[in-house]
């Protein structure tokens, strides 16, 4: 499982103090990488190279790596020496380098590569002039303006290949606090991210595309996507419900059985002894209503032996006698039970109101 989510940071959209208590959140959050973009032509180079000290000093007192986007321009303008002694800890050159000034330069620091535009070829013509592979890692591109990210399927195969090569790889989520200027339309690497939660996003990186590094593209997290990972550090993943009926145990961590079902979520946390003991002896018929997907029930004495299991529906099913619908995983979550109906699966409840 990725434990390694990094943060964007441009120097010239928030003040240093508005980025230090970002940073110090994330950091909080489990974030141990930042990446901030020199591509700021416009710009007055002094005052530029003034702000890149404060968030590289900001970065070292919080023991989190500062990754740089630079062109081959821009690196004349800071030059690598200042890069080196600011606190910089690796380059990202996208373009304007040859690849003997790559391998030259991944014998300093770490570098990373576009992942989306390295080839076989290149890679062999910088293994040419003993790039040293250990500091190179290939990360891939956001895409600010919409229907430009990647597809899916491609992006796979590429991270594939680059794997098979011993190379790390990383991709950008949207974020879903502030975005970034001009377009304010997100910052994913892939374009059916655009308009996800950064979370699902993040998931489904994590778990589906072969990628071992996931940053944030944009400016800031919201405080429940903070809550989600902090959560997800602790291997629960929230779900945001609305709460129809009461129940003993909505506030417990529950896990999918180990023998996880087709149709349904089942909580083998909630027919332990111990929770029985401070739950009702006998659950009553109540709201035996249908259940579209998303819904959360309990069994009530009708079922048998089975009074008190708890269920997620993954499926529409009907209606059951013997079961209580007592809330619903709101609509916005409902994908993320992709993720929990893994056999061994870790959730919460949260209630959305």
């Amino acid at each position: 499982m990725i434990r390694l989510l990094g943060i964007s940071i441009f120097v010239a959209d928030r003040t240093l103090e508005e980025n230090m208590n970002y940073m110090k959140e994330m950091k909080e959050a489990g974030c141990t990488e930042i990446f901030t973009s020199l591509h700021m032509p416009e710009d007055d180079i002094e005052l530029l190279k003034e702000k890149l000290l404060g968030i590289a000093n900001a970065a070292k007192q919080l023991e989190m790596d500062l990754m740089a986007d630079i062109s081959g321009k821009a690196l004349k303008e800071f030059s690598f020496p200042f890069l080196l002694e600011s606190g910089v800890t690796g380059l990202r050159m996208d373009f304007g380098f040859s690849a003997n000034e790559i391998a030259a330069y991944s014998q300093k620091m770490k570098i990373a590569l576009n992942a989306s535009t390295l080839t076989e070829e290149f890679l062999a013509t910088l293994k040419d002039h003993h790039i040293c592979l250990a500091n190179i890692e290939a990360w891939h591109n956001y895409y600010p303006r919409p229907e430009t990210g990647l597809d899916k399927e491609a992006f796979i195969e590429k991270n594939k290949w680059l794997k098979s090569e011993g190379i790390t790889t990383m991709a950008f989520i949207p974020g879903d606090g502030l975005k970034r200027k001009p377009l304010f339309e997100s910052l994913p690497t892939l374009e059916k991210h655009r308009n996800q939660s950064s979370f699902l996003a993040y998931l489904e990186l994590e778990k589906d595309c072969a990628v071992d590094k996931i940053f944030v593209g944009d400016l800031t997290l919201s405080e429940w996507s903070q809550h989600q990972f902090k959560r997800y550090e602790e291997g629960i993943i929230p779900l945001r419900v609305t709460k129809e009926l009461p129940y003993a145990l909505w506030d417990i961590v529950h896990q999918n059985r180990l023998d996880a079902a087709r149709d349904v979520v089942r909580s083998e946390t909630a027919r332990t002894d111990d929770n029985r003991f401070i739950m009702n002896k006998n659950i009553a018929p109540m709201h035996t209503t249908k259940r579209p997907k998303g819904t959360i029930t309990v069994d009530n004495y009708l079922y048998g032996r089975y009074e008190h299991e708890l269920q997620i529906s993954l499926t529409d099913l009907p209606a059951h006698e013997g079961v209580n619908v007592i809330g619903h995983v709101i609509e916005e979550d409902i994908p993320l039970l992709d993720y929990v109906r893994k056999g061994g699966s870790r959730f919460s409840f949260i209630s959305a109101t």
